[in-house]
């Protein structure tokens, strides 16, 4: 009988699935895309469906138990699997369609209800950020397997002191009554959204991120391992669990309970 891997497996072989999703990506950003909007209106290139087929390829004959939810190509249910892939083969494809660098491959594995591996590797920015549960979560540059430098989230304990960013605009006010005013209160506020928001906050470098679009399972999945690993919280809207689909907030955990609070105050006090 086949031993079932262990969490160390699954992050060593997330990070070379990492590799390749890169080598793809890299190989058509700032090229001619044949993009497709679908009927949701988001846009997909032939880069998202090319690599998310790829890595359903690998997994399929590593781990042929596992199941997997894609962006591109949906998913089978994971009720009877081993384990559960959860695969964003372009987060940001608008930017990267654009020729921003604020693009990157989310590669996530479930086991028994949680969230155990995520990858989020940004070739553009030269940047992956990953963690397994109980292995601690770590920071290096593009097509770092191992020994990458270890992240701890900031130390800040007041809105006041907080460096806050948010995912897109107009959705993170509209979505929170109190949202206008937290951003008001905080030291500073950035912009800075998508998967990139969550792991500056991961790696200290930003205290608060606010994303209120309705985000898919596999925009987050990748991120949840990463935030709590490094000593953060990521939660729903309104600070339940964050698997699932739905609105995010993530924090260096210090500032959690006072963010949920200002946002569901129409005053944000």
């Amino acid at each position: 009988m086949t031993a079932e891997p262990t969490t160390a497996d699954i992050l060593a072989f997330a990070l070379e699935l990492a590799d390749a999703a890169d080598a793809i990506a890299l190989r058509d950003y700032r090229g001619e895309h044949a993009v497709e909007r679908k009927a949701d209106g988001t846009y997909v290139t032939p880069a998202d469906r090319e690599i998310e087929a790829l890595l359903r390829e690998r997994i399929a004959e590593r781990y042929p138990a596992h199941a997997v939810l894609g962006e591109e190509q949906g998913g089978e249910a994971a009720e009877d699997a081993a384990a559960r892939w959860i695969l964003d083969p372009i987060d940001g494809t608008h930017n990267y369609m654009r020729g921003i660098p604020v693009w990157g491959t989310l590669i996530a594995c479930e086991r028994g209800g949680s969230i155990e591996v995520g990858v989020v590797s940004a070739p553009a920015l030269g940047t992956r950020w990953w963690a397994g549960r109980g292995l601690g979560a770590y920071r290096g540059a593009t097509g770092t397997r191992g020994a990458g430098e270890r992240i701890r989230v900031s130390e800040a304990e007041t809105i006041a002191e907080a460096q806050l960013v948010y995912g897109e605009t107009l959705a993170t006010l509209e979505r929170w009554p109190g949202a206008r005013a937290l951003l008001g209160h905080a030291w500073r506020v950035r912009g800075l959204g998508d998967f990139w928001g969550f792991c500056l906050v991961a790696e200290g470098a930003a205290d608060v991120m606010l994303d209120g679009v309705d985000l898919h399972p596999w925009d987050v999945a990748a991120l949840i391992p990463i935030v709590e690993e490094a000593g953060g919280r990521i939660t729903d809207a309104e600070g339940g669990p964050s698997q699932g689909a739905g609105p995010r907030i993530a924090s260096n955990g210090r500032l959690h309970d006072e963010a949920l609070r200002r946002l569901g105050a129409p005053g944000g006090s």
